[in-house]
């Protein structure tokens, strides 16, 4: 599963940004006035609210509010929006059912900010206190996340620190249900840019995650998926050091897949890829490194399908995460009574047991024997072999 949630925020996160630096400008007027607190309904029915929440593609209830309480040199702002839709570029990213926005702004910074604003319309961003956003049951459209290029001039130096966590969400692709999940998001904020500092994501599956969805991910995989097929996850993903830039991200969690049926593009020798019927996986993942096993049954054309019960083939060992997209694979195959073909001619085929060796990353080093229990076609029968080989499964 292409992991890319730590990116996923950043879209949404130039709304909550703006609101600061609007409500810092407004809130001198009446400062003397916030002793008791008080409360302002968000009427979008107000130009400026509305230009503003059209500007950052935006929607929320009439029931919004925002209220100030001042607190000896500091005003503690707090934002609520009901009912928020968030999206970019018109497609729908965010829908959550309430978004919150605290944060405590000192009387002294938000003068010279603001005078700093109006003066030179340049701030220093760290004036601000912290910002924590919490959204709640939320529905994110992954498909509709777009990455873009920023290109910068110089070095920045000043941010704001925002914690951003969503409660009790919902993960979509397109119309795709992907599970429940819960996030937390440190967040440098520049002028410019948002510096993810650390993260911690846990994402369970669906009750209808489809196998299917997974093979994308695979070049050499063309289809996974069966009528009686089941899919169950529980995974954790965090990194308390993201900006550092070293492989510090921590996964744990299961994975189990049952009774799902696998349809390879190739083989890595020039061989007829036949389905692998009746898989069961399980991936058992703690601290990058999982134990992985799977049993399945090579499909054999040449005997009826209703016979063909019982697994012949067994891959086990580990799976190293420490590169989350590039997993360092170290796994034993083992095959009994495995129908081949040759791809280029169907006649030369047989049967044979096998043991193979898979180690490696983008290159995969493949060694083993094969055990021949039957050749047809070929003009001199087929006789056991070891073998070694290579298979490139990424750039």
């Amino acid at each position: 599963m292409n992991i890319t949630i730590p990116k996923l925020l950043r879209t949404a996160l130039s709304f909550f940004i703006s609101f600061i630096l609007f409500l810092s400008v407004t809130i001198i007027a009446f400062y003397f006035l916030l002793q008791d607190g008080v409360e302002f309904d968000l009427d979008r029915s107000n130009k400026t609210l509305n230009d503003l929440s059209k500007r950052f593609e935006i929607e929320f209830d009439n029931d919004s509010s925002i209220s100030f309480k001042a607190n000896n040199k500091e005003i503690n702002t707090y934002l609520v929006l009901n009912s928020a839709i968030i999206r970019r570029f018109g497609n729908k990213l965010i829908d959550s059912k309430n978004i919150s926005l605290t944060t405590s702004l000192d009387f002294k910074n938000t003068l010279l900010f603001t005078s700093q604003l109006i003066l030179n319309n340049k701030t220093e961003l760290n004036l601000f206190s912290p910002v924590k956003i919490n959204v709640k049951e939320a529905d994110l459209y992954v498909n509709n996340i777009q990455n873009e290029d920023e290109i910068l001039s110089e070095v920045e130096k000043d941010y704001f620190p925002v914690v951003i966590n969503f409660e009790d969400g919902k993960l979509f692709d397109d119309s795709i249900f992907l599970g429940s999940f819960n996030l937390n998001l440190n967040i440098n904020q520049y002028q410019k840019r948002s510096d993810i500092e650390s993260y911690k994501i846990r994402l369970k599956s669906s009750e209808a995650f489809p196998a299917s969805y997974i093979a994308q991910f695979f070049n050499d995989v063309e289809r996974i998926g069966d009528d009686k097929e089941s899919v169950s996850f529980d995974i954790t993903l965090e990194d308390k050091s993201f900006l550092s830039g070293s492989n510090s991200s921590v996964l744990n969690g299961i994975i189990q897949i049952r009774n799902t049926t696998m349809r390879l593009k190739k083989f890595p020798v020039e061989l007829k890829p036949e389905p692998i019927r009746r898989l069961n996986f399980d991936l058992n993942i703690i601290d990058n490194v999982a134990q992985a096993s799977l049993i399945g049954t090579v499909y054999n054309p040449k005997k009826n399908l209703g016979l063909q019960t019982k697994p012949n083939l067994q891959i086990g060992g580990t799976i190293n995460f420490e590169e989350i997209l590039k997993p360092n694979l170290n796994l034993i195959v083992n095959g009994y009574d495995i129908y081949f073909a040759k791809l280029e001619n169907l006649n030369l085929n047989g049967v044979t047991d096998l043991t193979v060796s898979i180690i490696g990353k983008n290159v995969l080093d493949l060694s083993g024997s094969l055990k021949i229990k039957k050749s047809s076609g070929f003009l001199v029968p087929l006789k056991d072999t070891e073998f070694e080989t290579k298979h490139r499964i990424r750039e």
